[in-house]
C-alpha cells in the first residue's frame, strides 16, 4: 500500500512539473509573439512567425517581388534580416522576463539565390548563457515537397536588460 502512495504521488508530482513546463512554453511563446509583433519592419516585408519553441524559432517569408534584387532573386539583406530576427527570437525564448535579445555579431552565408518561393528561416540555440547566446539559423527556400537550403548564419545574442520606450 505504501508503494502505491509513492507512485501516486511521484505521478502527480511529474504531471505538476509537466504542467508548469507547459505553461512556462506558453508563456515563453507570448512573450516571443509579442515582441515580434512591435517590429515594423517585419510587418513592411510581409514576415511572420511561424513557430516558436523553447530555443527555437522560425519565421516565414512569402515571396514578393518588391524584395528581390535586379535578378529576381530575393535580396541578400533580406534574408539576412530574417536569419537575423529567427536567432535573437530564438535566444530570447530563453532569456529571463527582464532582457531583450541584442544581436552583436552576425554572420551568414549565402549559398544559392531564393526566387518564387516563400522562405522559411529556422533558428536553434547551440549554446545559451546567462548573457551570450550563440545561435544557428538556416534559411531554406520552401516549395509544395521539397526544400532548398539557401543560407546559413550564426549569431551571437547578447541578453541586455530591458530598454523603456521613450
Amino acid at each position: 500500500m505504501q508503494v502505491h502512495r509513492l507512485r501516486s504521488a511521484l505521478s502527480s508530482r511529474l504531471i505538476s512539473i509537466e504542467d508548469e513546463k507547459e505553461k512556462k512554453l506558453m508563456s515563453i511563446s507570448e512573450t516571443v509573439r509579442m515582441g515580434f509583433s512591435k517590429q515594423p519592419f517585419m510587418k513592411t516585408i510581409g514576415a511572420q512567425l511561424a513557430s516558436v519553441g523553447s530555443g527555437k524559432c522560425e519565421i516565414f517569408l512569402p515571396f514578393d517581388a518588391k524584395l528581390t534584387q535586379q535578378h529576381g532573386f530575393f535580396h541578400g539583406g533580406v534574408i539576412s534580416t530574417i536569419a537575423d530576427n529567427a536567432a535573437g527570437f530564438a535566444a530570447y525564448s530563453l532569456m529571463p522576463q527582464d532582457c531583450q535579445p541584442l544581436s552583436i555579431e552576425f554572420k551568414i552565408s549565402l549559398l544559392s539565390v531564393a526566387t518564387g518561393k516563400p522562405l522559411i528561416a529556422r533558428a536553434e540555440v547551440l549554446k545559451a548563457g546567462r548573457k551570450i547566446f550563440h545561435v544557428r539559423c538556416d534559411v531554406l527556400s520552401v516549395g509544395e515537397d521539397d526544400e532548398d537550403l539557401v543560407a546559413t548564419a550564426l549569431a551571437t545574442i547578447k541578453c541586455s536588460k530591458s530598454v523603456k520606450e521613450v
